[in-house]
């Protein structure tokens, strides 16, 4: 799951800070701020993505025109997470933690927590999963919820785009190449997976961060990621 950076609330042409009337006049601030992606799943939506409520405003009606509450979500995510109600302390969140630490991805579609984590942050982990319900998994392909479809496909996609890629090294190519599948990541979307199939070259891994609109700054030089804000 990608770390995200929403940044402080934009300003209007005057440099004061925006209000909203309405949060949905926020999508396309954060979509600016943080690209076309659904900040739980991943997936890259040029359309139907939601002004999602970290904490709901149903239960939270002060926060409703809250930037700091605004994330982007599709329409499987916002929907199984809908009312709940959330304790901040109890979840990784997207926006707050590194979440890449926090989660592998498997060639069937499938994502799961990761196991080297502390029980504590293990817990975490799994509660956001629970959440948005990433863990579904339907036996019936043309299930409106093509998450995991989505996620095995693009396993198949990256490992392909591997592929490619040595064969431009061989044919001297390869710089180009790198460029090229950062476009190629960030338009397919599911961040976490091009990086987890290119984790040991680090120049991809580079061009795949850079390409991801409002990641966030929580890599070290080699592009490996690092603990944000003290926990994952």
């Amino acid at each position: 799951m990608r770390p995200i950076e929403r940044g402080a609330r934009p300003l209007n042409p005057d440099r004061t800070p925006k209000t909203y009337t309405s949060y949905g006049n926020s999508r396309r601030d954060l979509i600016d701020r943080m690209g076309q992606y659904c900040a739980y799943c991943n997936q890259k939506l040029p359309a139907s993505l939601a002004v999602e409520h970290v904490q709901p405003k149903a239960l939270e009606p002060h926060l409703e025109l809250e930037w700091e509450n605004f994330v982007l979500a599709c329409t499987n995510c916002n929907s199984t997470k809908g009312k709940k109600p959330v304790k901040l302390a109890e979840y990784l969140w997207p926006d707050v933690h590194n979440t890449h630490l926090a989660f592998i991805y498997t060639a069937d579609g499938k994502v799961k927590v990761n196991p080297n984590l502390p029980g504590n942050i293990k817990l975490k982990a799994q509660n956001l999963l629970d959440l948005v319900g990433l863990q579904k998994y339907p036996d019936n392909p043309t299930s409106s919820d093509r998450r995991w479809v989505n996620r095995r496909d693009t396993f198949v996609k990256a490992n392909a785009a591997m592929l490619l890629y040595n064969q431009a090294i061989e044919n001297g190519a390869g710089d180009e190449f790198e460029k090229l599948l950062g476009y190629w990541s960030a338009d397919n979307g599911f961040f976490s997976i091009w990086m987890q199939i290119f984790d040991k070259n680090t120049a991809i891994k580079k061009e795949i961060i850079k390409a991801f609109t409002g990641t966030a700054n929580c890599f070290d030089a080699d592009f490996n990621p690092i603990l944000r804000n003290q926990e994952l």
